[in-house]
């Protein structure tokens, strides 16, 4: 018997449940909020969550980036995908609560959000275990180099993943990390955001 695709409940007009992570939040007119998430059936998605903004019934956490939990999906008219309810399962705590883990981990998302594509669900499994392991092991890490030492592994599982480069038999450190961020950055043809932010971090590091 096949697996039911996903896609087909939702084009049925069928509402679909999925575990998903938030990569990257826009406001949108008054009390919107368009969403990139990642799910582990569907890939990356863009959607549309109307009142996310004034809805602490349907978006408990105001739909937050790095939230993990459940994503009740549906498609618009138009055949955009909406989020009609997000409920966390854990937040992440401590990577809210510290700069540099919090840094760490907005780089991680902005990084997946810039080299997945659009639903697609090609190993998408194992792309988000790798993120959400990544995050979480930085909101348990006791220090700044267990935090990089996270950064480092899921970046270097997504860049072979993506065919970009492939740093297994490297030993991981600072040269390395900023080997995959190179190259991360000469395939997407941008500079990443908050890459800027890790040279401090690492000066802290050898001066430990």
């Amino acid at each position: 018997m096949s697996a039911v695709d996903p896609l087909e409940s939702l084009k049925k007009g069928q509402d679909l449940t999925v575990p998903a992570l938030v990569l990257r939040i826009t406001p949108y007119r008054d009390s919107d909020i368009i969403a990139h998430i990642l799910t582990p059936s569907l890939g990356k998605l863009s959607v549309l969550a109307r009142h996310a903004r004034g809805s602490r019934k349907r978006f408990p956490s105001s739909l937050d980036l790095f939230d993990r939990g459940s994503a009740r999906l549906t498609r618009e008219r138009n055949g955009a995908f909406g989020l009609k309810e997000f409920t966390p399962s854990h937040s992440l705590k401590r990577v809210r609560d510290d700069l540099d883990k919090l840094t760490l981990a907005s780089l991680l998302c902005e990084t997946f959000d810039l080299l997945l594509h659009e639903e697609s669900g090609d190993n998408s499994q194992q792309v988000f275990e790798i993120l959400d392991l990544s995050l979480n092991a930085i909101d348990e890490a006791s220090d700044l180099k267990g935090c990089l030492r996270a950064v480092y592994v899921a970046l270097s599982s997504l860049t072979r993943h993506a065919g970009i480069i492939d740093l297994a038999d490297a030993p991981p450190g600072s040269k390395a990390l900023a080997t995959l961020l190179d190259a991360i950055e000469r395939f997407t043809e941008r500079r990443l955001a908050t890459r800027s932010t890790l040279g401090p971090m690492l000066k802290k590091i050898a001066a430990s």
